[in-house]
């Protein structure tokens, strides 16, 4: 009798989770659903922006592996980047004084710059360094990616064979 009642105790509150996240979900779609259209076009114009700034980030030495837009509240755009060259300090300068005015650049630049940092001073023997990812969201996110050693050899050695 006792796990019977302890399996109706479980199932119940299993059902009654399930069917909370289910509000949760309902409650979140419609919210995004019920976005104006002036901040649909705020964050429209703000995804262009950002698509605007990757070609001054590649020359910055940053390659834009995949960007990913995130449809919700608040929402996020996501870009995902590699390093495939090393600037100066010099040529640092000359970049933000080129691009002062454009704010997207300023900080899509410097979150890559503080990564790099950071990176370097992190290490493994077993995880090599991936990619870096920003979210500009709120609040905005810094991710630095690592992949175990085999994987990151297994996919090179896939990538050849192409």
């Amino acid at each position: 009798m006792e796990k019977k009642s302890i399996l109706k105790k479980t199932t119940k509150t299993v059902t009654d989770s399930s069917e909370q996240i289910l509000n949760q979900l309902k409650n979140g779609f419609s919210k995004i659903g019920d976005i104006g259209t002036t901040t649909k076009n705020k964050f429209i114009d703000y995804v262009k922006d950002v698509f605007e700034v990757l070609p001054l980030i590649e020359n910055a030495g940053f390659k834009t592996n995949r960007l990913i837009v995130g449809i919700s509240v608040p929402p996020s755009i996501e870009i995902h980047f590699n390093r495939f060259k090393e600037l100066s300090p010099e040529e640092t300068e000359k970049l933000l004084e080129l691009y002062a005015d454009r704010k997207m650049f300023k900080l899509i630049f410097k979150a890559l710059k503080m990564s790099n940092e950071f990176q370097g001073k992190l290490s493994s023997d077993t995880l090599v360094f991936s990619e870096t990812c920003i979210e500009i969201s709120i609040p905005p996110k810094v991710s630095i990616k690592y992949l175990n050693k085999d994987i990151s050899n297994l996919t090179k050695i896939e990538a050849e064979f192409d």
